[in-house]
Order: C-alpha cells, then structure tokens, then sequence
C-alpha cells in the first residue's frame, strides 16, 4: 500500500496514542508492515538505552522486548536515518491505557523523520485468544466479513474485530464483502482454522485491479511454536 494512504489511514487513531499518558513498564513486540521496514536498522531505546531490533518480518512477530521509562516514553530509533541535532530519528512508543501486550506496528510513513509511522495494537491472548481471527479493515470502505454462514460488520478503521469461530481445526470458507453488496464477495477463499493458531487479518486496498478492490494480509502465530521460542529465550 502506498504510504500516502497507510498515513490518512491512521492519523486519527495515532493521535489519539499521542494523547495517551505516560507509558509504563511493558513487554512489547515489533510486526514490521513490509519487507523494506524489515530490512532496516532499527531499535527500541528507552532509560537504559537503545536495543537493536531483530529478526523483523511481514508476517512474523519478533521476540519480546522489555521496555521501561524514565522521564521521557521509549521510542523507536531509526540508525539508519539522523535526524537535525545529528541523533537517530525516534518515533515515541505512546502505549494506551488498557493494554496488555502491546504489539507495535511499523507503517511506513515518508513524511515522518524516521519514516515510519507506529501503530500500537493489543496482542493479549486475553483478548485475542489462540483459533481467534483479529480483522483490522483499513480498504477505505465498510466490508462485511462472511463465515460459515456468519457475517460481521467491519466499520472502516485500523481498530481491530475480533471474531472467534471455535470448533475444531477445520477448512473454513471466508469471503469478504462491501457492506451494501451482499451478493457479491470482492475476496473469496478457504482458510485453515486450527485451535492452536491465530490469524491477524489486515484488509487494504488492492494494488491491481486484476486481482481485486482488496488484497488481504494474513500474519498467523502458533501457541505451540510461540511457548517453545520462549522457553528457548529462557536458558541460560
């Protein structure tokens, strides 16, 4: 998606972060948008100082990061970018009150100094339970999402919908749909649902006509492979 839009996207959710109070003591994980923000050298810096971020992927969370604060929130460094008192460009990390495990998305923005614009959504299993499927509608227009005969509304905006369709792992029909065009899905395919699996499902505007008004991005995540990363980061 081009960056003009992912920015009008999310101007007024990032607004309301920015208004936020003052971020606490967290455990924070990075989703970079695409394959250029991957590659690039970032790190979270907060009291005790910049950590290089690793091992970002468009389809895969990373680690965890610890993060604290002292008189000023943490923020995202960008190494690759100085800004006008010759210091890493930062983008602050603005955690709203209410959320648990917050999982920061990095948009790329090419008005910012960093170039990136960051986007603080929940990743609590609480509230975003393994076979869940997390719908964040940023196509510019109301959707309809359709399963097993099931249809839920998807208001345009980057706050997420959750739905949970339970039941054992299975094939499951999803289809998408403009909210007053109910006879004509705009995507249409067979997901895998599994128990142990959820699916963060971002819905933006097609880049090719040919391939539909909507192109889909899918990052999955696995408890089993998840609590086995983590005991790994626990040895010593």
């Amino acid at each position: 998606m081009k960056s003009n839009t992912l920015r009008r996207l999310c101007t007024l959710t990032y607004a309301t972060l920015m208004l936020s109070q003052g971020l606490q003591a967290a455990s924070v994980r990075v989703l970079a948008w695409n394959d250029d923000i991957a590659l690039r050298k970032l790190a979270i810096a907060d009291a005790k100082g910049p950590v290089l971020i690793e091992g970002m992927h468009p389809v895969q969370r990373t680690r965890a990061y610890q993060i604290t604060t002292g008189d000023k929130p943490a923020t995202i460094q960008a190494l690759d970018k100085i800004d006008k008192d010759g210091k890493p460009a930062a983008n602050p990390i603005i955690i709203p009150p209410g959320i648990k495990q917050p999982l920061l998305l990095l948009l790329p923005d090419a008005k910012t100094a960093t170039g990136l614009q960051l986007l603080v959504l929940e990743d609590d299993a609480a509230n975003f339970p393994w076979g869940g499927i997390c719908l964040i509608n940023a196509s510019g227009q109301k959707l309809a999402f359709v399963y097993e005969k099931k249809s839920t509304a998807l208001p345009f905006s980057w706050n997420p919908v959750l739905v949970n369709p339970g039941g054992d792992n299975r094939n499951m029909g999803a289809e998408f749909f403009i909210y007053d065009e109910p006879q004509r899905p705009i995507y249409s395919s067979v997901w895998q649902q599994k128990k142990d699996v959820r699916n963060m499902v971002f819905i933006v505007p097609g880049t090719d006509v040919r391939l539909g008004v909507v192109s889909i991005k899918i990052v999955s995540e696995n408890r089993r492979v998840l609590e086995a990363q983590q005991a790994n980061e626990k040895r010593p």
